[in-house]
């Protein structure tokens, strides 16, 4: 590899991120202070256009391809350099020449690995990237890549809004430190709400990364973190983001292990429908600004799941078994009750006939 000629770059392309940074925060050597957490929720819809959003099967990898509403595309990450090729082919099937945005989460290769080839193949708008380099040949073809096309790095860090119209924002939660011994906590979490409907993307962030997060994480919607590994999605985090959906993005019998036991025990403990690639191939969630949903079955989720078709009709009640209450799931009660003591059920005719009665206080039945 040539040294001199990667750290060029990498010196012009960070020295361009700082300038064609969207955020107005200011670039702290030490400490990012993110911005406050109260402008990120816009609940007016802009139409009545669909969000769609591929979480592409791409390996032991990460890629999640986004049609936003307003007609623009993004992309988080593009695989392996084995990999991106599965990418590239995705988007191009969509019917897509451009991307106006592309994440590189951070520079690991089984999340940029495929960059340089979306780089390549499409006319790219904007490119972001964390403040952290790489000394690999997978880190120096992106660069070469985004050098080849005249594009400039944009920094990934707490703070910066990529997108903020009306009913639809893109704004990045993380990295909020300049500084970090593991090159995963680098990893750029980016939130996009569209109307009342939220989705996060974590790319590989761990515990640490995730307990620095000070704007609001909450969304339908989560990535899983570092393909389900154990060192991230920690019990606080999980609670905070409160999704209705989750997806992990692994390869098939991965020599990892991931996702984790432990991990997937949180998920199925809240009540989680979970999405794996590695089950179910590239998956996609849609929004219609109000709802979410999907058209995949969970992976070997305990948690009862809701589909386009059923979630007008079925209802999804959580049970205490200690107390033999039913509760809507939004009920004040549900809060406080032990994981241990959490059940789940859509059919509220069954739970009374097993002795269960009605909440005072949610009235589960209206």
């Amino acid at each position: 590899m040539k040294n001199k000629k990667i750290f060029c770059f990498i010196a012009a392309a960070l020295t361009a991120a700082l300038s064609g940074c969207t955020s107005s925060a200011s670039a702290d050597d030490n400490v990012f202070q993110p911005e406050a957490k109260n402008d990120v929720i816009i609940t007016s819809v802009p139409g009545n256009s669909e969000m769609r959003v591929s979480f592409i099967d791409v390996g032991q990898a990460d890629s999640e391809f986004i049609e936003l509403p307003n007609g623009e595309t993004m992309l988080i990450d593009a695989g392996t350099n084995e990999t991106g090729a599965n990418a590239v082919n995705y988007i191009k099937s969509l019917g897509y020449t451009s991307i106006d945005y592309v994440v590189g989460t951070h520079p690991h290769e089984d999340h940029i690995g495929g960059l340089d080839d979306i780089i390549n193949t499409f006319d790219i708008g904007k490119v972001y990237m964390p403040k952290v380099t790489a000394d690999t040949k997978t880190f120096e073809d992106v660069l070469d890549a985004v050098d080849a096309k005249g594009l400039t790095i944009n920094t990934a860090k707490a703070g910066v809004t990529i997108l903020d119209t009306e009913g639809l924002s893109i704004k990045m939660l993380a990295p909020v430190s300049n500084s970090y011994e593991n090159t995963n906590d680098y990893s750029a979490v980016i939130k996009i709400v569209y109307g009342d409907t939220s989705f996060l993307f974590t790319g590989d962030a761990e515990v640490l990364a995730e307990k620095q997060i000070t704007d609001d994480v909450s969304a339908d919607v989560l990535k899983v973190g570092h393909h389900g590994s154990s060192t991230s999605t920690c019990d606080e985090f999980l609670d905070k983001v409160s999704p209705k959906i989750a997806v992990i993005s692994c390869g098939k019998d991965n020599k990892y292990g991931h996702p984790n036991k432990e991990t997937l025990d949180k998920l199925n403990a809240r009540g989680i429908p979970y999405y794996r690639t590695d089950k179910l191939g590239t998956i996609t969630v849609m929004s219609d600004g109000q709802k979410v949903w999907t058209d995949n079955t969970a992976s070997e989720s305990q948690a009862p799941v809701q589909t386009a078709e059923s979630e007008q009709t079925a209802q999804t009640y959580v049970l205490n078994t200690n107390s033999k209450r039913i509760h809507t799931p939004d009920c004040t009660s549900v809060a406080k009750m032990s994981d241990k003591n959490k059940a789940y059920t859509d059919e509220y005719d069954k739970a009374i006939a097993e002795g269960y009665d009605p909440c005072s206080i949610c009235n589960p039945k209206g």
